[in-house]
């Protein structure tokens, strides 16, 4: 192996474990009784990985901890139902909450989900969004989501931001753990909590 080789796979692997190691992010912003949810993350994967453990929907409860249930309902053209049960919790109260998700896909690009069942929510909506490079892919969550129970505003953004953070962590350690030893699975750091803002 010539230097020059050994200094390129030198800069790679430090490249590559800088990635893996790469923090998520997320911002939690309150607009009346809506919450907005936006969080991201980087992973040394490929997008076909990546893609394989966003739409492994009937097993998202194998690897999101949050999650109690979820399978696919029905399948139509263009679209499919997901009913999701989740826990959520605030201060030392736990609760959980039922979604029926319309869920569109754009194939590699993105997942548009936005619940039709009402039933805890006013108004729960959002997407995912994956971009992919040489170095791997970048996520992108967006959740626009009014509670039908009452939350008080700064600790209802501080449960939010915990729970999304936790979440966009556990998505992307299944991902790195499925693309295998050449993406090591490292605990993501997690942003500062003052992330969140009125």
């Amino acid at each position: 192996m010539t230097a020059r080789a050994g200094t390129t796979l030198a800069a790679l692997a430090i490249a590559s474990a800088a990635l893996a190691a790469a923090p998520v992010t997320a911002t939690v912003e309150s607009r009346g009784d809506t919450y907005r949810v936006q969080g991201a993350f980087r992973a040394p994967v490929a997008p076909e990985v990546a893609w394989t453990v966003l739409t492994d929907y009937d097993h998202i409860g194998a690897f999101v901890s949050s999650v109690l249930t979820s399978r696919v309902e029905r399948r139509a053209e263009g679209a499919l139902l997901l009913r999701q049960e989740s826990v959520g919790g605030m201060l030392f109260v736990s609760h959980r909450v039922e979604v029926l998700l319309e869920v569109r896909e754009d194939p590699g690009r993105s997942i548009r989900f936005r619940d039709v069942l009402a039933r805890d929510f006013h108004r729960y909506q959002g997407e995912w969004q994956l971009v992919s490079d040489s170095a791997g892919v970048g996520l992108r969550y967006v959740l626009d989501a009014d509670p039908k129970a009452p939350m008080p505003r700064v600790l209802g953004r501080a449960a939010l931001g915990r729970s999304v953070r936790k979440l966009l962590g556990e998505v992307r350690a299944e991902m790195l753990r499925r693309a295998g030893p050449q993406a090591p699975v490292q605990a993501p750091r997690t942003a500062p909590q003052g992330d969140s803002r009125d």
